[in-house]
């Protein structure tokens, strides 16, 4: 069977390990981003480090969710092999 050459970006993330991960960020992008919002138009002034601080949390999370990305991208090579090496485990199993 053909390796594929190359160095995972991360070693140990999965496809189920992937989505969750995808899921968490997208959740932290859409929460911080109406939080940010939500503090340009206060109803008793400006809280300027509260924006700041849901500004800052809403680019970590923009940032976390590029990497998972770029993750994806470069990881699937490795995913399909390990894919098709447990469906021929199961192919030769049934043939049993």
């Amino acid at each position: 069977m053909p390796t594929t050459e190359g160095k995972r970006m991360e070693p140990r993330m999965t496809r189920g390990s992937w989505k969750f991960g995808a899921w968490s960020a997208g959740g932290q992008i859409v929460i911080s981003a109406l939080l940010t919002l939500n503090k340009l138009w206060p109803d008793d002034g400006l809280d300027v480090l509260s924006f700041w601080i849901y500004t800052v949390w809403f680019t970590i999370s923009v940032i976390q969710f590029a990497h998972l990305l770029r993750v994806r991208r470069n990881d699937a090579p490795f995913w399909d092999e390990d894919e098709a090496r447990r469906s021929d485990w199961d192919r030769r199993g049934r043939q049993l």
